[in-house]
């Protein structure tokens, strides 16, 4: 079983992706949320004789604010010995392997004996200075990681060393003071808005993994819980979501 969490679809691709390769299932770990404002812990169990994989995208060099939250929550039930996780990130990890590895050690008492990353298209539009890669550098991030999917699979399958793992520059900084101010104070979705070129088609409310959007009026309203997944402004049809004054100008990324 292959756990993971997507909003643009670049963690999914990749679980998919392994899990097809491996013959595990994949699973959602949004589908597991019903009343986002209500969460309570459950536990979850996975057969000895199957993978325990992760699928795990990385948001301000740091574990996304879903993925920490079910790790925190969830009781894992695995007496198996694959324990595994895929970072996936823009650039970089920062500090991600070491959240990651504390959460789900102190929850379910598991411990991670393959990791690596993969680089994926970026897609954080909504701070200055940041935004989505040229088409060229896209496409070549997509190519690399088509080839490098199945070495992995082989490399947690046969028990082989893969050693790819990019932690970056000042993981320290980035990891205990960047990311901590980063969940504090941005992911409130107050700025979201769309313009007058919505045509009310709900795509947004569909594909938001925390069901953060609701239709009035044929027009998204967000509910005050998002975690900055961006699935809603990537997918938009029309383009007529935007976060503030900063992504007017911006590209637009999903994996198709």
């Amino acid at each position: 079983m292959i756990f993971y969490f997507s909003g643009t679809g670049n963690s999914k691709h990749v679980a998919q992706k392994l899990g097809t390769l491996l013959n595990t299932k994949t699973q959602n770990i949004a589908d597991y949320y019903t009343e986002v404002t209500s969460l309570k812990n459950f536990s979850i169990g996975v057969d000895q004789d199957d993978y325990l994989g992760f699928v795990s995208p990385v948001h301000c060099w740091g574990v996304s604010k879903t993925m920490l939250r079910f790790l925190k929550k969830t009781k894992i039930n695995y007496q198996g010995k694959k324990v595994f996780c895929i970072f996936v990130c823009g650039d970089n990890c920062g500090k991600a392997l070491e959240m990651f590895s504390k959460a789900l050690k102190h929850k379910s008492g598991l411990e991670i004996n393959f990791y690596c990353s993969v680089q994926m298209p970026n897609n954080y539009i909504v701070m200055k200075g940041f935004g989505t890669d040229s088409d060229e550098l896209a496409t070549q991030k997509l190519k690399t990681a088509e080839e490098e999917l199945p070495k992995i699979a082989d490399a947690i399958s046969n028990n082989k060393v893969y050693n790819h793992y990019v932690i970056g520059t000042y993981p320290f900084l980035k990891g205990r003071i960047v990311y901590p101010l980063f969940m504090k104070f941005t992911l409130s979705d107050k700025k979201f808005f769309a313009e007058n070129s919505c045509n009310g088609c709900g795509l947004c409310e569909k594909t938001c993994p925390e069901k953060n959007i609701s239709l009035k009026n044929n027009r998204p309203t967000w509910l005050g819980h998002c975690v900055k997944c961006l699935a809603c402004i990537h997918r938009c049809p029309q383009k007529a979501i935007q976060y503030g004054d900063i992504t007017q100008n911006m590209g637009r990324y999903y994996f198709h």
